[in-house]
């Protein structure tokens, strides 16, 4: 047996892990909530501990089924975790790229858990982009195709305008929060704003008005992502001064890959 697979848990280990019942190991994995590895000719189940670990912290909101659960999760943590940082609702991120598989590194995990917990979710982005990032993000989260369907993930290929994209947010957000939404994530890869022929100018002015306005006035998480190979050095430069928050946070999380 390998060494990898000695460090995993098996379902039982993995149910003590979260106090859970294993029938609610079982029903998680199935619908994609709860990542596996499947091990052997009878695909046995199999859990990395980080995996329940970020599980635990993004489910403890109130998505834990509580009754399958023998201890009561908090169900007012205001946190997200990516790439095992802490970020809190109302943050505004730049993350840059320069491969395409830097394109999916943070996307996938960020729209995968923030679906998992329940949030809402926004994916703005190309149509070729968004069809790379949901291949993937379907890998992960089996569900990701109904999600759309029931409006859980929305899916926007940008507008010509600031002021255009700026309105489609805020209706939408102001939306979901009367729908009962009470946490949401954006997940905006910005080479859009290249295909819909609005200028840098513009871009940074959405930006910069976001950051000060529908970021902070909701509780929603924002990821906006640059791939530096379509943007010049002093247009990464206006994007990061127009996410301060980012700052807050080791770069090399967000740069670079």
């Amino acid at each position: 047996m390998s060494t990898i697979e000695t460090d995993l848990l098996n379902i039982k280990q993995a149910a003590q892990f979260l106090n859970v019942s294993e029938i609610s190991i079982r029903r998680w994995t199935d619908s994609g909530k709860l990542s596996c590895l499947r091990i052997g000719g009878r695909r046995e189940r199999r859990f990395k501990q980080q995996d329940l670990t970020n599980f635990l912290e993004v489910q403890s909101r109130s998505e834990l089924d509580v009754r399958g659960v023998k201890g009561v999760a908090d169900d007012k943590v205001t946190k997200i975790f990516l790439e095992g940082i802490a970020i809190d609702y109302g943050n505004h991120l730049c993350s840059l790229y320069e491969t395409d598989i830097g394109r999916v590194k943070l996307s996938v995990p960020f729209l995968a858990d923030g679906l998992r917990a329940g949030d809402k979710c926004f994916l703005v982005a190309t149509k070729a982009t968004q069809k790379v990032i949901l291949d993937a993000l379907s890998e992960t989260y089996p569900a990701t195709s109904s999600d759309i369907a029931n409006s859980r993930l929305i899916l926007s290929d940008g507008m010509t305008t600031s002021d255009g994209f700026y309105d489609y947010l805020e209706h939408h957000f102001l939306q979901s929060s009367r729908q009962g939404d009470q946490y949401m994530r954006v997940l905006g890869d910005m080479a859009w704003a290249i295909d819909m022929g609005m200028s840098t100018d513009d871009l940074m002015s959405f930006e910069m008005r976001y950051n000060h306005s529908l970021a902070k006035k909701f509780a929603v998480v924002s990821l906006c992502q640059y791939d530096s190979r379509k943007f010049t050095g002093t247009e990464i430069v206006k994007a990061l001064k127009t996410h301060e928050d980012t700052f807050q946070f080791p770069l090399s999380r967000f740069v670079g890959f």
